[in-house]
């Protein structure tokens, strides 16, 4: 998407200047009449709320300003409900924390602090608030279900719903893990409805928000949404709205913006440091709210603090999203990009008749970069499979072609086990060039995607003082460079830093999960909706029959593409957990 940024702020503190479903077109709760957007260039005003819901001055403060914007309608991201005890999550807490402020947006109001709207103008999220603090209850968000009057038809339910309002398409989204029955993966039943009706939007605009954060730098809930880290760009997401850390946050990531928005009302957080990768905006000294207005081509999106200063402001092109006369949906980014039921074959070493085997019935292959004849790239892309080659990014290999590039200082400690590798010092820009040039050759042979092995340095002997950062910078390096040139990337092993890694891969490539039992770790992966292609060694898998079933039935259960193969991948034998 293509962002007008109008100001930045890098202080922990904060800166600022003075001031489904099968119709979604018609997702609209009960205040919008099927037609009323056909004309998708009229413009829009709205307003986001986050982690308010006391009777407090703070949250009353909030709430004026944003009546004195008169919008057209009001979102939140989450935990409406802060009010006291036995009242949280009851209507009666609701009344408290939202009625008496925003009962004039509400459809169907039947409290008692004023009329509501004719048509409903206000549409929430759930946060863990909303449901009395506790999942523990399947009826525990019965009451704020009650209380707002939702587009369920879009969904089947009213605990996620879409509408499409003017130029934008919305997605209230339910983030709660242990809450919801639909799932909070982006492979789930909830994420698979998303993607679904995502994809054909029509559209100029479309926003997802929802309770946890994916990316935040706030002290309290850091990593706690890393669920929610779906592939929002590839089905069309212009911008992602979060909430429960009570900060103001803007994050730059995966070509799109991530807002953390909590400054409601209720009592503030504050920041880790150093902040999270990607952070432009961090702001918790005042309550606030967002004012968000767009047109057919533009949305100008601003977090505006209760004293009138407007703390960060950025705006959203338009890129379409096709339509009836258009090019269709917008599909994902010209690179490769295999989905979770892929199968695949991986063979680096030549077999007995010095040769590729080309002849399995799978989706991918995973070959060596250097030694695969593009012949025989060429071949398998020519029989439907896409092709991954296999280089060391971490490890210097004496035998490569490229070998005399590298530097004495660019060299490291022995490999344990390969006395032909040593390490490579990831943070040179001599290596980095050369691992430039291997991707290169990898768009000249005509691979598809990559698999840069030995990303995992910092966790090892490798004669340099590598931090954990200094690798996901390298790991992080590896992948736009690999995307930049339309390749997809997959993460070899480096289990530590996949949940900070996930979301910048294509695809996982992993060894002995199952042997060293660390396959629950990739779930992230297959949650995100990328696969995790994964090889065992153990003489017993590929020797006992019932030894290898259990494995499989293991690797089926947990979606984990996996292989039993030799340890020199020179396909001498090879049995497949895949059906």
């Amino acid at each position: 998407m293509l962002f007008g940024f109008l100001m930045l702020c890098y202080s922990p503190g904060g800166c600022a200047i003075p001031a489904n479903g099968p119709d979604p077109d018609n997702q609209n709760g009960n205040d919008h009449s099927p037609g009323d957007n056909d004309n998708v260039s009229d413009s829009i005003a709205f307003a986001v709320i986050g982690d308010y819901g006391d009777s407090d001055d703070d949250t009353a403060a909030v709430a004026a300003m944003i009546r004195s914007w008169s919008p057209d309608f009001i979102i939140t991201t989450g935990d409406n409900d802060y009010s006291d005890g036995a009242y949280r999550g009851t209507f009666e807490g609701l009344e408290l924390a939202v009625g008496q402020y925003f009962h004039e947006f509400i459809g169907n109001y039947q409290g008692d602090f004023g009329a509501g709207a004719a048509e409903n103008r206000f549409f929430p999220t759930p946060g863990d608030h909303d449901w009395g603090d506790t999942c523990d209850d399947p009826a525990g968000l019965n009451d704020y279900l009650a209380y707002f009057t939702l587009p369920a038809e879009s969904s089947g339910n009213e605990r996620y719903y879409a509408f499409r309002r003017g130029p934008v398409q919305f997605f209230s989204i339910h983030s709660l893990e242990d809450c919801e029955p639909d799932g909070v993966t982006a492979d789930s039943a909830q994420g698979q409805w998303v993607r679904q009706v995502a994809l054909a939007s029509d559209a100029p605009f479309q926003v997802a928000y929802f309770h946890n954060p994916p990316y935040s730098s706030g002290d309290r809930h850091i990593g706690e949404g890393a669920h929610m880290r779906w592939p929002w760009n590839e089905w069309g997401i212009d911008l992602v709205l979060s909430g429960d850390d009570h900060i103001y946050e803007r994050l730059e990531r995966d070509e799109i913006n991530y807002i953390v928005n909590g400054l409601g009302g209720v009592d503030r957080h504050s920041f880790v440091d150093p902040p999270t990768q990607g952070s432009v905006v961090r702001f918790a000294d005042a309550h606030g709210a967002m004012r968000v207005r767009v047109s057919a081509d533009t949305m100008e999106v601003e977090f505006v603090a209760v004293n009138g200063t407007v703390v960060d402001s950025f705006s959203i092109e338009s890129e379409g999203n096709g339509g009836p006369d258009g090019e269709g949906p917008p599909g994902p980014d010209e690179w490769f990009r295999p989905s979770v039921a892929m199968t695949w074959q991986w063979q680096l070493q030549p077999d007995e008749n010095e040769a590729i085997n080309t002849s399995y019935d799978v989706d991918v292959y995973d070959i060596d970069l250097f030694d695969a004849p593009e012949s025989v790239i060429q071949q398998l892309q020519a029989d439907g499979r896409k092709v991954i080659c296999y280089f060391s990014a971490g490890s210097y290999e004496d035998f490569r072609d490229d070998a005399d590039e590298f530097l004495p200082a660019d060299l490291g400690n022995t490999l344990e086990g390969f006395a032909d590798e040593r390490w490579l010092d990831i943070r040179s820009a001599n290596v980095r060039r050369i691992m430039r040039d291997r991707l290169d050759q990898a768009v000249e042979k005509g691979c598809d995607g990559v698999e840069p092995d030995n990303v995992t340095g910092f966790e090892n002997d490798a004669g340099f003082d590598l931090t954990a950062a200094d690798q996901l910078d390298f790991n992080r390096f590896l992948a736009d460079e690999a995307h930049a040139r339309g390749l997809g990337i997959g993460l070899k092993n480096d289990l530590g830093q996949i949940e900070a890694l996930v979301a910048d891969f294509d695809f996982a490539v992993n060894e002995q999960c199952h042997e060293f039992d660390e396959c629950d770790v990739y779930q992230a992966f297959i949650g995100a909706g990328k696969p995790v292609f994964n090889a065992e060694y153990l003489d017993e898998y590929a020797n006992d029959e019932s030894e290898r079933e259990a494995l499989c039935s293991d690797a089926r259960a947990r979606n984990v593409r996996t292989l039993v193969v030799p340890v020199d991948l020179d396909d001498s034998f090879r049995f497949t957990c895949d059906p």
